[in-house]
């Protein structure tokens, strides 16, 4: 058993349509967002699996021995369906990121994992005052209805389905849940980053 262990799955499968071009690998402080996001999820005591369409993704996680799987499916449920591939059997839970979000600090994702773990039978997620957010927990019991999923909106969708919410754990500031979807967004980022000094 793993009563105690969460796994962590990064989403990096999407285009980048709306963005124009590979977004994680936009730099922001001479690393990568996808850097940014799995040095976090390190730094909070994680493990973090990237599931990416991306060849370049994978080389360059590959590079610095951040564990990543590469996979054909079009769809976020196929994204979620190669992570789980990889997860060990019976854990506590497991937490799914999206991979543009590189602000999200590991104090915010302990203390996430730290709500989760006192109860683990409910999921949770990051918010701010009344926004909820990623990353997410879901109790290893949903693994099967994860895996029976099969559209494009997500672990979330699975949830509301079954009419199930989530708990909330705030974040301490509102651009720990940005991602970047846009150059815009992308600048918004990197400022936030310069002011904030998080260099690591």
């Amino acid at each position: 058993m793993n009563a105690g262990k969460i796994g962590c799955i990064i989403m990096a499968s999407g285009l980048s349509v709306r963005y124009g071009k590979n977004k994680l690998l936009e730099t922001l402080g001479g690393r990568t967002v996808i850097q940014h996001t799995a040095e976090h999820l390190f730094r909070a005591g994680l493990t973090p699996l990237t599931v990416t369409r991306s060849q370049a993704v994978k080389a360059l996680l590959d590079a610095e021995g951040m564990p990543c799987v590469l996979h054909d499916g079009p769809l976020k449920s196929d994204t979620m369906h190669a992570g789980l591939a990889c997860m060990e059997p019976e854990l506590a839970g497991i937490l799914f990121m999206p991979g543009d979000q590189p602000l999200t600090l590991p104090d915010s994702v302990r203390r996430l994992t730290e709500r989760f773990l006192s109860t683990k039978d409910r999921p949770v997620r990051l918010g701010f005052r009344g926004t909820a957010g990623s990353p997410v927990i879901f109790p290893d019991v949903f693994r099967p209805d994860l895996l029976a999923y099969t559209g494009d909106r997500g672990g979330m969708e699975v949830l509301r389905k079954m009419h199930i919410s989530c708990d909330i754990v705030e974040a301490e500031f509102d651009w720990e849940l940005w991602d970047v979807d846009t150059p815009q967004r992308m600048e918004a980022v990197r400022k936030v980053y310069a002011e904030q000094c998080r260099q690591e």
